[in-house]
């Protein structure tokens, strides 16, 4: 059939709108069904879209700043496209997993039209576009992945409708629709680009043999289409990939390393070949691919004698298309060393389709009737997988809904963790633990959907880590029955257990039966360094009302010391203080946003009256500082207008000596220990460095320490420019944050009050690499070599950079 007319098309629409309510129908009731805790990539993904759903509170197209926050939500390969269709719904529906579930009902209606329009272009055959698209209902593989929260259903979608253009493109005569689907083409690559960097793989080879053709045919205008749906990809994706290409790299090599240690079969193994291939027949169903292959193996003996072979060749192309799509995803996705029936979930639309054209190879009443026999027999095998229907036993249970929310009180923990802390964001010391319903991933994502008041984290599976990780969480949570590890790993975790539930400085704030009579137990410390009280009079005007510190400080040690702020709820909330140490000869600083930035009591929480916030740190005084008096002097930084106002406090002084051993202290707030790691940016000592930054990470969940940098760095260099350790702390402040212009212009300060530091020079260089700016680059490399020739770092860095200058992401680079 080569045309059809309205009609037909209004009654395949009908019919395509019948499969997709058929699978809304068995999604939907099988999240009825179901009551299960998210395991650790739900969960992960899960958290990351409800963060997305946050930023969305404060939209604005025309901010900067509002679409930095966006980008720099998504710092690994997992990008942000499948979060941000999911913010919609959760909006509309609430926040639940069920509801961001529900973004999946358009990539199936996504994937279902897809399948059949292709179809309909390559086979002309309204039969076997509408039989695919019924198999993209019934495989199992697509079935368990409606009805979960991963991204490899997106990306399916949008590869899906990709391919699908691609496909219809590369036939289109030049001309208004050809140049529309130019622009539908770039759009499409760009959201693959945006919903997984890898993505790519499953058109580069169908793009790469196009062009061939292209140039082979001379075919220039749609060699200039080409170039223009490349450009219009990179607006698309430029502005994430500019900020986090480095972390989407490394990111992505570490997540390729974690199949060796799963035991995944590598590339260089029989097995690594062939495990793609053996997943497949329980993946699309036995019934249909058994029957598919047995219908054309009967289409081949029928013919092996016939001289009329027009109608085997009549779909030749479309089926090498076909064939050369789906090959060669396979062979770039068994080349990785992580392999998972996931990963090739966008091969699974094309599968349909060659199925699809096998399965209608033959017409005639009795295979008709076993076609008909072979989708109610696949959709006995989709709904006996998804739901607990003893039908065939040897073909179901593979993804049955479950009651895990009932059985593990993960919501009770959280609630009792709001209670306690009404009025601060806690963060939840997790001792790694080896269940998908215990974890910090599921912990976080509880956590998260209790608006956002508890973050969930993983306590160190380093012995020589301990001690500080116990410092700086005041809630841990630990399970009976932990099952025993081999290594430092084991070891580690044995210890934190046994340390936290022995310990005098914390107390046992509830616990719960588990399944199989594990006790889950959530401590919580006795002496918190933050405290909130809610007061009763309406004083509403900042104060730091007491400071109780010792009259005696010791050179090179944390010296403990109390503040007492009191104020309103905003003002506490966005407030920092700039704490000075000072007499005439030198000063220390002690700065720090007031409760450590987390006051948090929700989203749209703004209570009203007065509150007190108590803090007990630490202090530390640097060797270099001279001994003697010192006098404290207090500042308020107001974050939401960067306004700064004196605080009246009483005369506070203290003597400072090198005698004396030091009392026990609080931890350094994180603010002083970056601090601290930029004396040894300064001298290119860079090992421990990030070792560090990640470690006081996972300390504070929200990294707002960076912020805190910010903002009091740049109140002192207004004043003091040449304040190298402010300089550098600010560096790694907007390193992390990946703010390349802040950080070049901040750089390019400290190489006029550091010019003969040539690291200062490096650093530049390395910055400008990374925002695609190699020719600046290159300059600044040239005057670190001449201050510093032996530095390890230079040829390679010198290499990048002239490998860069050939590259035409620069062309792209935001400019000095």
């Amino acid at each position: 059939m080569s045309h059809f007319d309205h009609s037909q098309h209004r009654k395949d629409y009908i019919i395509l709108l019948i499969i997709w309510l058929i699978a809304l129908a068995i999604d939907r009731a099988w999240f009825f069904l179901d009551d299960s805790i998210p395991a650790y990539d739900q969960s992960a993904h899960l958290t990351t879209a409800l963060h997305h759903y946050r930023i969305f509170q404060n939209f604005n197209i025309f901010s900067g700043n509002w679409w930095l926050s966006l980008w720099q939500l998504t710092p690994t390969y997992r990008a942000p496209f499948v979060y941000i269709c999911t913010v919609p719904f959760l909006i509309l529906f609430g926040r639940g997993f069920d509801q961001a579930s529900l973004v999946n009902l358009l990539y199936t209606a996504m994937i279902i039209l897809s399948v059949y329009h292709l179809g309909n272009f390559l086979f002309k055959n309204r039969k076997i576009s509408i039989t695919a698209s019924i198999f993209c209902l019934l495989f199992p593989i697509l079935g368990f992945i409606r009805t979960d929260y991963l991204i490899d259903y997106g990306l399916t979608a949008i590869v899906t409708v990709t391919f699908t253009i691609l496909t219809i493109w590369k036939d289109s005569y030049i001309g208004f629709l050809s140049w529309g689907l130019t622009i539908l083409l770039g759009t499409g690559i760009g959201l693959i680009l945006l919903t997984k960097p890898t993505g790519f793989i499953f058109i580069l080879i169908p793009s790469i043999c196009i062009l061939i053709s292209f140039i082979r045919k001379r075919k220039f205008i749609k060699l200039i289409q080409t170039c223009l749906s490349l450009v219009i990809a990179w607006l698309i994706c430029s502005f994430w990939y500019g900020l986090n290409w480095l972390t989407i790299i490394t990111s992505a090599l570490n997540a390729n390393q974690v199949g060796k240690g799963e035991g995944d079969p590598s590339a260089t193994t029989i097995a690594g070949w062939l495990y793609y291939p053996q997943m497949i027949p329980e993946s699309v169903g036995l019934p249909i691919l058994s029957v598919s292959i047995g219908i054309l193996l009967v289409y081949l003996i029928k013919y092996q004698f016939s001289t009329d072979l027009i109608s085997v060749n009549l779909h030749k192309s479309a089926r090498i298309w076909l064939l050369v799509t789906l090959v060669s995803s396979y062979i770039i996705c068994s080349l990785g060393t992580n392999k998972d029936i996931r990963f090739i979930l966008p091969c699974f639309p094309i599968i349909s389709l060659i199925l699809a054209d096998l399965f209608n190879l033959i017409e005639n009443i009795y295979f008709d009737r076993l076609r008909l026999a072979t989708l109610v027999l696949s959709s006995i095998v989709l709904l006996n997988n998804l739901f607990p229907l003893p039908l065939i036993q040897a073909w179901g249970g593979k993804h049955l809904p479950n009651d895990d929310a009932k059985k593990y009180p993960l919501e009770k923990l959280i609630n009792k963790i709001n209670e306690t802390d009404l009025y601060l964001r806690s963060n939840l010391g997790v001792i790694p633990v080896a269940i998908p319903q215990i974890n910090e991933f599921t912990l976080d994502y509880f956590g998260t959907l209790a608006d956002f008041r508890v973050y969930g984290r993983k306590l160190t599976t380093k012995l020589s880590q301990v001690e500080e990780d116990l410092q700086y969480f005041c809630w841990y949570i630990t399970r009976d029955n932990e099952p025993s590890e081999p290594g430092e790993s084991g070891e580690t975790k044995r210890k934190l257990k046994s340390l936290v539930e022995s310990s005098t400085d914390l107390k046992l704030q509830g616990d719960w039966i588990l399944p199989h009579g594990d006790k889950m137990r959530l401590y919580h410390c006795k002496n918190p360094h933050v405290v909130v009280e809610k007061l009763s009079n309406s004083q509403s005007v900042i104060s730091l009302e007491k400071v109780a510190i010792s009259q005696q400080l010791i050179l090179d040690k944390n010296n403990p010391v109390n503040y007492e702020i009191t104020g309103s709820w905003d003002d506490l909330k966005n407030g920092i203080l700039l704490l000075k140490w000072q007499n005439n000869q030198s000063s220390w600083d002690h700065d720090h946003a007031i409760g450590l930035g987390d006051l948090y009591c929700g989203i749209k929480c703004h209570p009203e009256g007065t509150f007190r916030v108590k803090e007990a740190l630490a202090t530390f005084l640097p060797k270099t500082l001279p001994l003697g008096k010192y006098q404290l002097s207090a500042l308020y930084l107001d974050r939401r207008n960067n306004k700064v106002t004196s605080l009246n406090i009483p005369e506070i002084t203290v003597n400072v000596t090198n005698v004396g051993t030091g009392k026990k202290s609080p931890p350094l707030d994180l603010v002083t220990r970056t601090s601290q790691l930029a004396q040894d940016l300064q001298q290119g000592k860079l090992n421990n460095i990030f070792v560090q930054i990640d470690n006081f990470n996972q300390y504070d969940p929200t990294q707002d320490y960076l912020k805190q940098i910010q903002f009091a760095a740049n109140y002192h260099l207004q004043t003091e420019p040449n304040n190298l350790n402010w300089r550098y702390t600010l560096v790694l402040s907007q390193l992390l944050q990946r703010q390349a212009p802040e950080l070049i212009q901040n750089l390019i300060e400290l190489t006029k009050y550091d010019a003969q530091n040539p690291y200062a020079w490096l650093y530049l260089a390395v910055v400008y690499l990374y925002n695609f700016q190699p020719a600046q680059a290159e300059q600044k490399l040239a005057i670190a070599e001449q201050l510093k020739p032996d530095i390890p770092e230079l040829k390679t860095l010198k290499t990048i950079t002239n490998i860069m200058k050939f590259l035409p992401l620069q062309w792209f680079a935001t400019k000095e």
